[in-house]
């Protein structure tokens, strides 16, 4: 019983680890020199001094600890005895014992140390950084346009942490950001976890972003009502984290009836992404209008022009309508007020107040200045047309191809913006029918892929072509692929009467592939999610400022004919604005006619532009 109960202890005081280990080597090797020091006294053969005279007691335990540690002392020894030289070898024996024992102690510790540090174990020690939480594949876009956003930010940090190994982590990303100068830590960990959050640091950061998972931990795809699960249990644990403080988070959500419930936990402040909507938004305004997609992209990449929110105290006594002009290289959109009252644009004749700030689209957050003359130029009496009576909208007729999971979302968008007694044809697999408000819906079976569906279809009959990617059930890749060859399809379909078709893509790869149609539009789903993301993490006003413009009510994008403004000929791009607002619309750019139908955004106010009869007007107008 007792030689059992010695042998529990041991095996408790070894499963401690390390420094429990040591400990035990250490009290064993005090026992062992205490036990030869006595022996070596009691025995009278300590060893003598020059002078002849026996050692001290501390100076026999100094020698004996030097043979325990070290077993060439054993060789130093002089013959003065052969029982002091028997003890000493047997300190030796039992000190090798001691030190073969610690270095594997050690040698096991430290390998565990350096375990610890490749699974990403330590916490992250920095201020000011981006923390995203989860791993998808919108990461490495995202992580793209963070690089691009900080380009001009020494020291500039992201800290991922995943439920995933740090070493593959760091791999894969190394290779997605190669040539970016963007300082990305991993860490693995589980979001959910309390005690993983507080590794990456989130109370220092200066933004959260939380991306919803793709799939189950058993590998199979996560539902949308699953991954918001999962999605809401990291910003619960977030907030217990974070307690008071005030850090901005964005969270992905895949379903907007978990915003409800996600802005319980997150409060007011927090931007919620909600993908599916975003996307039917985005494929529907741009479906409508070919080369609004290349706008878009432009407004949501940082490579390029972005929207910005920044205060110009200068402004205050100011209206909307004069401060267009004072803005010479940037576009003025609109103006968040001092209580965060976002105007998208406001009246014209609107004063700037103290504390207003302006939203303007602009090269950099630093560019957005009064660098521009206090009004039109003087060309415009001669350039403008007159504004006329609005067009009656006629009925539209619209092909919507696939039947995605967000079919009814696209729908439901769709209805919103077509004339009365328009028409649209869903044609996919097993697509399920929806009440529409403004069109009849006609619903067919069939198989996108197959030649002869597509041409019994008479495509060209029809304004607009929506081409869903139909993913459920398949892979990434797979969808793409089946939606290229709709594609290709589509095309020689349409090559003698042209039909815009806007094109639903996965996979930013896919779409280099399947470019070259000169009336294509892509919408890459992931990569503009990754985008809008990047955006509202780097400029937490932006979250409003982009539901606002992709909404159905108020103020929207539009590509509209040049001769609606100013006559064919060449003329300044001021000029342009101010025939757009003398049609109550705001002028933010300018699309080219012919083969490489160039967009242009946020062009100069003084740019002279020659402006053919063909070429359209990039306005924010309403419907």
């Amino acid at each position: 019983m007792i030689r059992a109960r010695a042998r529990y202890r041991f095996d408790n005081m070894m499963a401690r680890g390390v420094t429990a280990q040591v400990l035990l080597l250490a009290s064993a090797t005090v026992v062992l020199v205490l036990i030869a020091t006595v022996a070596t006294v009691l025995l009278g053969v300590q060893p003598v001094d020059d002078d002849g005279r026996a050692e001290s007691f501390g100076s026999v335990v100094w020698v004996s600890l030097m043979h325990s540690l070290d077993a060439g002392m054993v060789g130093g020894d002089a013959l003065t005895s052969w029982t002091y030289l028997a003890v000493m070898l047997v300190v030796t024996i039992g000190g090798l014992f001691v030190v073969a024992a610690l270095i594997g102690v050690l040698n096991q510790g430290f390998g565990d140390i350096l375990e610890g540090l490749r699974r990403g174990r330590s916490a992250v020690v920095e201020r000011n950084h981006t923390v995203v939480l989860g791993w998808n594949s919108k990461l490495f876009a995202l992580l793209t346009e963070l690089a691009e956003a900080n380009a001009n930010r020494r020291g500039a940090c992201v800290v991922i942490l995943a439920d995933r190994d740090k070493v593959a982590m760091d791999e894969e990303i190394a290779a997605a950001l190669e040539g970016t100068r963007l300082r990305v830590v991993t860490r693995r960990g589980d979001a959910l976890t309390i005690d993983d959050l507080h590794l990456v640091s989130p109370a220092t950061a200066r933004a959260v972003v939380v991306l919803a998972p793709e799939h189950r931990p058993d590998g199979a795809p996560a539902t949308p009502s699953e991954a918001d699960a999962v999605v809401m249990k990291s910003l619960l644990a977030l907030r217990k984290v974070l307690g008071d403080k005030h850090v901005h988070v964005v969270a992905e959500l895949l379903d907007e009836r978990t915003v409800p419930v996600a802005r319980m936990v997150t409060g007011p402040a927090a931007a919620l992404v909600t993908t599916g909507p975003l996307i039917s938004r985005l494929l529907v305004q741009t479906g409508r209008q070919s080369g609004l997609a290349e706008v878009y992209g432009e407004l949501l990449d940082f490579a390029g022009v972005e929207i910005y929110v920044t205060p110009v105290p200068k402004l205050a006594g100011t209206t909307f309508r004069d401060a267009v002009f004072r803005f010479g290289s940037s576009t003025l959109i609109g103006v968040l007020t001092a209580d965060d009252t976002l105007m998208l644009p406001p009246p014209w004749e609107r004063v700037f107040e103290a504390g207003d700030r302006v939203v303007a689209i602009s090269e950099d957050d630093d560019t957005v200045v009064l660098d521009g003359a206090p009004g039109p130029a003087s060309e415009a009496r001669t350039a403008i047309v007159p504004p006329g009576p609005g067009r009656e909208p006629h009925p539209e007729r619209v092909l919507v191809l696939g039947s995605s999971p967000r079919l009814p979302l696209v729908l439901r968008e769709l209805d919103g913006f077509l004339p009365p007694g328009s028409a649209v044809l869903v044609v996919g697999e097993e697509p399920e029918p929806q009440p529409l408000d403004h069109a009849t819906l006609e619903v067919r079976d069939g198989d996108l892929s197959d030649r002869g569906v597509l041409d019994a279809l008479d495509v060209p009959s029809f304004d607009h072509v929506l081409l869903l990617s139909e993913s459920r059930g398949r892979s990434q890749d797979m969808a793409d692929a089946r939606t290229m060859v709709s594609l290709l399809h589509l095309r020689d379909i349409t090559k003698e009467t042209p039909v815009p078709i806007t094109s639903e893509i996965l996979d930013v790869r896919s779409r280099d592939l399947a470019s070259g149609g000169d009336r294509d539009d892509f919408i890459v789903s992931s990569r503009l999610i990754s985008l809008v993301i990047s955006q509202i993490a780097e400029n937490p006003y932006l979250a409003a400022v982009l539901d606002d413009l992709l909404s159905r009510d108020g103020h929207e994008l539009y590509l509209r004919p040049v001769t609606d403004y100013v006559e064919p000929g060449e003329w300044t791009f001021g000029t342009v604005c101010e025939a757009a607002l003398r049609r109550g619309e705001l002028a933010i750019g300018y699309r080219r006619a012919g083969g490489d139908r160039a967009t242009v955004v946020n062009p100069a106010k003084s740019a002279t532009v020659r402006f053919a009869k063909d070429d359209q007007v990039v306005v924010l107008a309403e419907q």
